[in-house]
């Protein structure tokens, strides 16, 4: 069964002066899954990269994403159905667009392991094929 990677942990593994690089990477070494990277988090990665490092980073970033082993999950319209319906019964916590996207991936895939930084929407959301999400690191 797969894992995903959330927005906050792909850029900790590529920001080597990220306060969590080390516990990400170290986590991710230790990942027998295959990891996957839902396409609604590029946008994030690419943007908070350019933010704090530049275009170039933000492209090397994309590049290394491209090129490497992650799959890209695209989604379908039933996840779009999906996140909408997440956002709309977290709207009270403002659970963003790309947190419910990699939910309703997660929910698809059958993942019950996220790596994320973001421990406070995705410890809040109650999936609908497991009780929890187990998040690492």
């Amino acid at each position: 069964m797969p894992v995903i990677i959330d927005t906050s942990a792909v850029i900790a593994a590529f920001d080597r002066r990220d306060p969590a690089h080390r516990r990400v990477t170290a986590a991710l070494a230790e990942e027998r899954a295959t990891v996957v990277i839902p396409a609604a988090t590029l946008p994030e990665i690419a943007f908070l990269l350019r933010s704090r490092h530049g275009q170039a980073a933000a492209a090397t970033a994309i590049r290394r994403l491209a090129d490497g082993p992650w799959p890209v999950e695209a989604g379908d319209m039933d996840d779009l159905r999906r996140s909408a319906a997440l956002m709309e019964q977290y709207a009270d916590a403002s659970l963003s667009f790309v947190d419910a996207f990699v939910v309703a991936i997660a929910e698809r895939l059958g993942v019950s392991r996220i790596h994320t930084l973001d421990r406070r929407d995705f410890s809040l959301v109650r999936p609908r094929h497991v009780a929890a999400f187990e998040i690492r690191p």
